[in-house]
């Protein structure tokens, strides 16, 4: 409402342009001068920026100084026929700079990339001139060239006094003196060195110039004060002294042309500033202000009291220019602070103060001040967008976002963190230094370059972090003190690191600019319906309106009502409830309102009040819920009366409601023609129109939500204030339909203008569609992608550009210019009018019908998010039943927006990470597809559709039937939907369009069909081919089974057959094809082949293999000796790779070769015994194999084709089961060589050679051995075999001892000379000293069914001694004397003597046995010199004779019941005879002979005794 200083509302700042955007380039400026730095001193206050416009039309050079770097300039330049610059200079002088620059055009012609010169002065005097180049293009330079630098030191002189003021216009610059003088420098005209280049202005003339200083005048004051403007084509220079006096010097004579005494006596204080305006022409007068800073008289208190003087020069041109005073115009109080900056034109006087921007009419009635405009600041607009003014509180946004969700507090959290959110990156507020000052005084820092990398995303994600490390998330009252302290702190920031500078504006179009630390903003007038809102009552008198001065009257106390209503809720609602339609678009309007009326109705709920005890304590609480129901009181009471008065007024509530719908049509968008070309550019108009907007929707969103809820209000309390049913009926029929369209169309333009625009991604939706593709010649592609996705680049600036690029430039644009207030208001209004209302001309009335357009502009730039949010709450909107004046147009535009969102809800998947979601946007694509197709009018809807909406490349001409366009769309989807792998979606099109497809392509007629390219068969193939890939990408193996037996195009089938296989192998799942879980009726054949092709293509690494699985597959079907043959293959597959491959590859070769060779003996054996063998394959070469790679088609000699179990004949070449089983023993036998690194081939089932036999001994596999000498010897090759095993491991058993001595030792050595004598075998049988230990490493090496007894060799030598000797008895005596023959002095085992000497039986007497007997013992250990163990052998036996039981005394006096060895016994006797004889060991030998002796006679009597009595029994 009105200022209550008596300043009207009549404005706003625009952000135009932030500094966080702009990349600076940095160079320094070098000097000559000697003169001493003042950088230290540091004398600069505060921060000064002006602005200085070139050219027609103009660029804007934009300068800054700053207190904290005061020798450093930063200039920026706008240019409103070209980009936003994202280029800044920053020039860094090796002095401090006094706060002044100028900026004129470069006149001369032989500086190319010059066009600009810039003047700029030091505090010590240094002034220099610098010739800018275009662009800011100093490359990589960190320095100004010195030939583009002009310097000169304008305090040479030491009598000159200190700088006070300085001014420059092109060729010249002026500086004012605190000696009260004024020197003239020809900068830029005049070389420094030439006469006239530096004097002085001088109220003398004549000769008394060239006595200097001595010529001097009376002393004058100091200059406070210069500028120098342009009158009637002259220079003029006006200087202000500080004793009050005036002058006026025109600068091409250099002569003084007017002065005057502008004090007042009466008044105490100085001059200190003087600004002048724009002579006027038609008056003759030029405008002047002096700033006039008072100070207190002794005894007085307070502050001093600043006031600016207005004054007119009326000048007369002629051949002398004259100037005279005017009386003063009037005197203009600041009040309290100090102005910023004052701009004066030829009428108005701009004041900029920290608290807002004042406008001045020079001439008006009022003497002393006249009527005053106020324009509002940023800093007001982000205490209130943040609610940190007393206005607005955050307290205000808690209580009500609790009590609007009192029922689910878990979502008002979210609701308060998007709202402050929604504020932080709202146009214009967004600055990234004050966000990271902020971030930092929360203790968390970031460098320059990682700010710079964060997306708007990553922003609110961090800030939301901090919220939740401060413990934001423990209890919403926690989240709003975190909340309300780190808005607090950015508020603050703002203020500080983004205060006003300077101001400045545009002589010809009046425009107003404001230069801050960071930001440069231009201001804007107000819209008819703002200047209700913000402007005083009678105020409403000077606008538009449709109704007689009573009308107005009650149109002024229905806005007091609504005024009321909106104080009493807090402007947090509007916010909430904008929120809530953004997070929700489904939900209803009235869920969000309730919560709000409620408020109104009964105040907010205890338990609101109750979560600030902790905070504010018990007592404080219960005295805000005594403040609060006395607040409510006082509302309700004047309401009552308010509304009561107001009906009596207007004598009915139908004048009332009358005046209130005009109302609303007074906020609805206003509707404006647009019709001139235009090329688009981004321009910094552009950005200004979309600030504008965005402010403006703002303010028209509060404005019709607080119209909504006094409408809701008047209907709660209806039989209170005499409302009958028929007015409630038509304010809930008529005007809440009405005013809900309102706004939501102010929704969707503020969503449009706050949302910042989504980053492009590498592959969006458009590239991948070609429907979608975007082919504008008229938008630079480097540009959109440059900007999308950043905080100032909101989706307003795509429609914005888009708009001017389908009609042209916007209705009173300035395209060289900025625009004043009014036309910045112009350019919003269009903007808005086109896009709630589309183009000029079209029959639409509605916003819905236009949110066709804004969608396809969206999709082409990648917007999404944005477009899936407009057609949603379009169609909610839709299927509502109080839809005003709207629902018919929608009707016939649903398909096409049912389509455009299907799309986008497509497109969102390829950004969204979360599967629930993915598939919540599949499913809803689908829904919006299908009801696409099915609204009545789709096909002529759908068809219009323009390039942008993903019609490329299908063809509506020749259908006919609904059927046949229907089949072409289900086709399109399905394919998007496949682009994008939505899989299951796609599939739901290909059966829909299955259905339709004989309906389609039915046969008109006898000569003709639809679609005739493609038959009804390949149609239906190709569909059912696409559910067959399908559901085999989701895994759903029974519906791509299905889809192949239903396919009717046998090619067709025999691809997908032939991918299924291929894919059920890659996943794994192949055994169900094995395993009977599909039927293949018809395809069992097909299957095999397909099987046995990709076996034949593939190696034997494949998991799992394809021989196996043809194996399992002919298991399963009982075709025995079809799958013995697979399985065959495989093996002889393996054989052909391991014989290439290392070591450990050939291992697992063979191990796989066994398992197969296993399996084809397992499944013979189950076929009959008359067909129980296969066709013995062509077997592949190693070198065959490498010629091919690797699952690519070979050319072999002979298809190897299973054999028929029922063919009764066997082949030429065939394999049984015995000779598999021989294979597989040899291949065990390569296998376990293999593992010990020793190479060794298989020959197939043939019979090895005995070098088999020796590896396998030598290396300890001694039962492998046994078992390929049981497999393939028989008879007394086996036992020539057996003896050959067990000598060689006797002889491990051993010290080592040298072969060659034990020749020559009669049978033994006969049998150790069949073991070949190749050197490699040589050590294992001579068994060195370490072999043992090669023995027990080898226990680790095999497997444990082939490794040697971990007992050692003597204890292996038992085992399979024990184990074959069955096969030959004779082994023991074999084994026994190839120990002797190693070493005649070893001590026999007593488990091998036990053997030798076998059992004793009743029959059996003597030494008598078998081939092992004791006999052969006895002869062993005579052979080998052992003669005590003979002895004491024949000794026991002897004895054992000789003590026989009474019982079987009779059974050894049988004939032949007694042997023993006596040739032995004999040769023993003589051996010993002939030891002593050489004298070898007599004693020894003289002891075994008498020994021999007396057993030989013992034994030789009871052999007479027995002879005795058995002749005695035969007489």
């Amino acid at each position: 409402m009105e200022n209550t200083g008596g300043w009207r509302v009549a404005g706003m700042e625009v952000p135009l342009l932030s500094t966080d955007s702009i990349e600076w380039v940095q160079v320094s400026i070098p000097s000559s001068s000697n003169s001493n730095p003042t950088t230290s001193q540091n004398p600069v206050a505060k921060d000064f920026a002006s602005c200085c416009p070139i050219g027609d039309p103009p660029s804007y050079f934009i300068w800054k100084t700053s207190k904290s770097h005061s020798n450093i300039l930063e200039l920026v330049e706008l240019s409103n026929n070209s980009e936003i610059p994202r280029i800044g200079l920053r020039l860094i002088f090796p002095d401090t700079l006094f706060p002044f620059a100028f900026i004129c055009k470069n006149e001369e012609k032989f500086t190319p990339g010059n066009h600009f010169l810039l003047y700029a002065l030091t505090m010590s005097g240094i002034a220099f001139l610098i010739r800018l180049r275009n662009d800011f293009e100093y490359g990589t330079s960190s320095s100004v060239p010195t030939d583009e630098i002009l310097e000169y030191n304008t305090q040479i002189q030491p009598y000159n006094g200190a700088i006070k003021a300085v001014a420059a216009t092109a060729g010249c610059l002026v500086i004012g003196r605190s000696d009260g003088s004024v020197g003239y420098f020809q900068l830029g005209t005049v070389d420094p060195s030439a006469p006239g280049f530096v004097s002085e202005l001088r109220d003398d003339t004549g000769f008394g110039r060239l006595w200097g200083i001595l010529s001097r005048g009376p002393t004058l004051a100091g200059v406070q004060d210069l500028v120098i403007s342009e009158v009637h084509q002259r220079k003029l220079l006006f200087v202000l002294h500080s004793d009050g006096c005036f002058r006026v010097w025109d600068l091409s004579t250099r002569g003084k042309i007017f002065s005057n005494m502008m004090t007042d006596q009466t008044l105490p204080g100085a001059l200190v500033r003087l600004w002048v305006g724009e002579a006027d022409y038609n008056t003759g007068i030029i405008p002047l202000a002096i700033l006039h800073k008072q100070h207190l008289v002794d005894g007085e208190k307070g502050d001093s009291t600043d006031s600016i003087f207005l004054h007119g020069l009326r000048c007369n041109a002629g051949d002398r220019l004259t100037l005279f005073l005017e009386p003063s115009l009037k005197q203009i109080s600041l009040r309290e602070g100090e102005p910023i900056d004052i701009c004066l034109t030829s009428n108005k006087l701009w004041i900029l103060k920290e608290d807002g921007l004042v406008l001045h009419n020079l001439f008006c009635d009022d003497v002393n001040e006249g009527l005053s405009y106020y324009y509002q600041l940023q800093e007001t607009f982000i205490a209130d967008l943040l609610y940190q003014s007393s206005e607005h509180s955050s307290a205000d946004l808690f209580s009500l976002a609790c009590a609007a969700f009192s029922s689910s507090k878990e979502e008002v959290v979210p609701i308060v963190s998007s709202v402050l959110l929604r504020g932080l990156f709202f146009p214009g507020v967004h600055c990234n230094a004050v966000l990271k000052q902020t971030f930092a005084d929360h203790n968390k820092h970031f460098t320059d370059s990682e700010f710079s990398l964060f997306t708007t995303n990553g922003l609110k994600n961090e800030i939301l972090s901090l919220i939740e490390h401060q413990g934001g998330y423990e209890s919403p009252v926690s989240t709003f003190h975190c909340w309300n302290r780190f808005c607090s702190r950015f508020v603050n920031n703002w203020y500080k690191n983004n205060a006003a500078c300077g101001m400045f504006i545009d002589p010809v179009t009046g425009a107003i600019g404001l230069v801050r630390s960071r930001t440069i903003s231009i201001f804007r007038g107000l819209v008819d319906a703002e200047h209700i809102i913000y402007g005083s009552l009678d105020g409403l008198k000077h606008f538009s309106y449709s109704g007689d001065e009573f009308d107005l009257e009650i149109q002024l106390d229905f806005l007091k009502c609504v005024h009321d209503v909106s104080q009493q809720l807090g402007k947090a609602s509007s916010a909430i409830f904008y929120e809530s339609l953004l997070c929700r678009p489904n939900i209803s309007s009235e869920d969000v309102i309730s919560p709000f009326l409620k408020i109104l109705e009964t105040g907010y709920s205890s338990s609101i009040a109750a979560l600030h005890i902790s905070e504010l304590g018990a007592d404080a609480v219960s005295e805000k819920e005594l403040s609060n129901q006395r607040n409510l009181r006082k509302f309700s009471t004047e309401m009552f009366m308010s509304l009561h008065a107001l009906c009596y007024k207007a004598n009915s509530w139908d004048k009332i409601l009358d005046v209130a719908e005009r109302y609303l049509k007074f906020l609805v968008p206003q509707k404006m023609v647009l019709d001139v070309d235009f090329k688009s550019v981004f321009t910094i108009n552009c950005s200004a129109t979309v600030q504008a907007t965005s402010q403006i929707a703002k303010v028209m969103f509060e404005s019709a939500f607080d119209v909504l809820m006094l409408l809701n209000y008047m209907i709660s309390i209806s039989g209170q204030i005499n409302m009958s049913h028929s007015h409630v009926s038509r304010v809930k029929v008529e005007l809440v339909p009405m005013i809900q369209e309102i706004i939501t169309e102010w929704h969707i333009i503020y969503f449009f203008g706050t949302t910042p625009s989504e980053s492009p991604l590498v592959e969006d939706f458009s590239s991948r569609l070609s429907s979608l593709q975007i082919a504008d010649s008229n938008v630079d592609r480097r540009l959109w992608n440059g900007r999308l996705g950043k905080c100032e680049f909101s989706l307003a600036f795509i429609l914005l550009l888009s708009m001017q690029n389908f009609l042209g430039d916007l209705k009173h644009l300035y395209l060289t210019r900025l625009p004043n207030p009014c036309n910045l208001i112009s350019l919003s209004l269009e903007f808005t009018s086109w896009m709630i209302w589309g183009r000029a001309g079209e029959e639409s009335s509605v916003f819905f019908s236009n949110s066709i357009d804004l969608a396809l502009i969206l999709l082409r730039h990648g917007q999404y998010n944005a477009t899936e949010y407009l057609l949603s709450l379009v169609d909610v909107y839709s299927r509502k039943e109080k839809i005003f004046e709207s629902l018919q147009d929608i009707d016939r535009k649903m398909p096409t927006l049912l389509h455009l969102l299907g799309c986008c809800l497509v497109a969102q998947t390829k950004i969204e990470m979360h599967v629930p979601i993915k598939d919540r946007n599949a499913c809803e694509a689908a829904r919006c597809f299908f009801r696409a197709s099915s609204v009545k009018g789709a096909f002529a809807a759908l068809r219009s559709l323009p390039h942008e909406a993903g019609w490329l490349r299908v063809d509506f001409s020749g259908f006919t039937s609904d059927a046949a366009w229907k089949l072409q769309y289900y086709q399109w989807v399905m394919q998007l939907f496949e682009q994008f792998n939505m899989n299951d979606a796609a599939n739901q099109f290909a059966l829909a369009a299955l259905e339709l497809v004989d309906e389609a392509l039915r046969p008109v007629d006898s000569s003709s069909q639809e679609h005739s390219m493609e038959s009804l068969s390949n149609v239906k193939g190709r569909l059912w081919a696409n559910v067959f890939k399908l559901t085999l990408d989701l895994n759903n193996y029974h519906d791509a089974y299905c889809a192949i037996i239903s396919n009717p195009d046998e090619e067709s089938k025999s691809i997908c057959l032939r991918r299924f296989i291929i894919v059920l192998h890659e996943r794994g799942a192949v055994k169900m094809l094995c395993d009977g879980q599909f039927p293949l009726i018809g395809l069992v054949e097909k299957v095999e082949q397909e099987l046995a092709r990709k076996a034949e293509r593939s190696d034997f690494s494949t998991k799992p293999n394809p021989f196996q699985l043809l194996y399992a597959f002919q298991m399963y079907r009982h075709n025995w000796r079809s799958a013995a043959s697979f399985i065959y293959m495989y093996s002889v597959r393996l054989r052909a790779e391991a014989a290439t491959k290392d070591n450990q590859y050939r291992s697992l070769a063979l191990q796989e070769r066994l398992n197969a060779l296993s399996a084809a003996v397992n499944a013979l054996q189950l076929a009959h015994p008359a067909h129980a063998w296969i066709d013995s394959p062509i077997e592949e070469t190693s070198h065959d194999k490498n010629n091919y790679p690797n699952k690519k088609a070979r050319l072999i000699e002979q298809e190897p084709s299973p054999v028929d179990d029922s063919l009764p004949q066997k082949s030429q070449s065939y394999l049984d089961v015995e000779k598999l089983e021989s294979e597989f023993v040899l291949t065990s036998a390569e296998h376990l060589l293999s593992l010990g690194n020793i190479n060794w081939t298989s020959t197939g089932y043939e019979k090895p050679s005995s070098e088999l036999i020796d590896l396998l001994v030598e290396t300890n596999l001694y039962d492998m051995a046994f078992t390929v000498i049981l497999k393939f010897w028989k008879g007394s090759a086996l036992k020539w075999e057996l003896e050959r095993v067990f000598m060689a491991m006797a002889f491990k058993c051993c010290p080592s001892t040298p072969v060659s001595l034990l020749l020559g030792q009669g049978q033994l050595i006969d049998n150790m000379s069949a073991f070949p004598s190749k050197d490699h075998r040589t050590h294992g049988l001579s068994l060195t000293s370490s072999h043992h230990k090669a023995v027990q490493n080898s226990n680790e090496m095999f497997a444990p069914g082939q490794q040697s007894i971990s007992g050692g060799h003597w204890l292996t030598l038992e085992l399979y001694l024990d184990k074959y000797i069955s096969f030959h008895p004779r082994l023991p005596l074999i084994v026994a004397g190839a120990l002797l023959s190693a070493d005649p002095q070893i001590e026999l085992p007593l488990w091998l003597v036990r053997l030798l000497k076998g059992v004793r039986t009743e029959s059996s007497f003597g030494m008598t046995g078998r081939e092992s007997s004791p006999a052969s013992l006895f002869c062993l250990y005579v052979d080998y010199g052992r003669y005590v163990e003979a002895i004491n052998l024949l000794i026991e036996y002897v004895e054992a004779l000789a003590t026989v039981r009474p019982a079987d005394v009779i059974h050894r006096k049988k004939p032949f019941a007694v042997w023993f060895p006596y040739t032995s016994i004999e040769r023993l006797w003589c051996l010993l005879e002939e030891s002593v004889r050489l004298g070898h060991r007599i004693d020894q030998c003289e002891k075994l002979k008498k020994l021999l002796h007396g057993v030989l006679l013992n034994h030789l009597n009871l052999l007479k005794v027995d002879s005795d009595d058995a002749r005695s029994s035969i007489i």
